[in-house]
């Protein structure tokens, strides 16, 4: 009985941080949105500084001021990497803005600011989704199937974990790729990305019918 009993409790706990992350989420869609409407207007508001500083991370380019924005606003960025990471860490070579405006980044402001634009739309609003995300201190997996290499394997899979932090806190991570037409895929991400290094673990909320990746 106690057996079950332990079991009941430890299934209640992952639902209850299911029913946390479901109230989040609507949350951060909006936020989300609102990211992308101010997307243009906060990529104006920038400073330059060595990346580690910022980040806490090792910089890319050590010695090279890399672009943020300005800290009132800097929730709205990626808090483990600069405004400018399209152009230097060469993100989407393949497509428009890349192929078109990638030998005018240097010479022309504007092209900076699209650049930059194109890195808030790429990951909008994801200082809030550490902010919502959940404690990852000590992570230890409870359960799991399927394995995090599928996803970048370039074939359909389906994963999902639950694990639990020092603090006795559970919760969960379901990662989803369905390829339906060559390399046209269904991606579906919930919960919190176990798996990135930061110790809070992001909120993972993606559903995109139409996703395209190399098979």
């Amino acid at each position: 009985m106690s057996l079950l009993c332990r079991g009941l409790k430890s299934w209640c706990l992952v639902f209850k941080a299911v029913v946390i992350w479901a109230l989040k989420v609507p949350i951060l869609i909006a936020l989300s949105l609102i990211a992308y409407i101010l997307a243009p207007l906060l990529a104006l508001f920038i400073v330059h500084d060595e990346e580690s500083e910022i980040t806490g991370h090792p910089s890319l380019l050590p010695g090279t001021p890399r672009e943020f924005l300005q800290g009132w606003c800097r929730i709205f960025q990626t808090p483990d990497a600069p405004v400018d990471e399209v152009y230097w860490a060469e993100y989407e070579m393949d497509g428009w803005l890349q192929t078109n405006f990638r030998s005018a980044y240097t010479d022309y402001a504007f092209v900076r600011w699209m650049y930059r634009v194109a890195w808030l739309w790429r990951n909008p609003a994801y200082g809030f989704g550490e902010m919502f995300g959940w404690n990852g201190y000590d992570l230890k997996i409870l359960s799991a199937h399927g394995s995090d290499d599928d996803w970048y394997r370039g074939k359909s899979s389906c994963a999902y974990w639950t694990a639990q932090n020092a603090y006795g806190q559970k919760s969960f991570y379901v990662q989803i790729r369905l390829y339906f037409y060559k390399n046209r895929c269904l991606d579906i991400l919930a919960g919190y990305k176990f798996f990135s290094d930061p110790q809070t673990k992001f909120v993972a909320m993606r559903f995109n019918p139409f996703r395209k990746y190399p098979k």
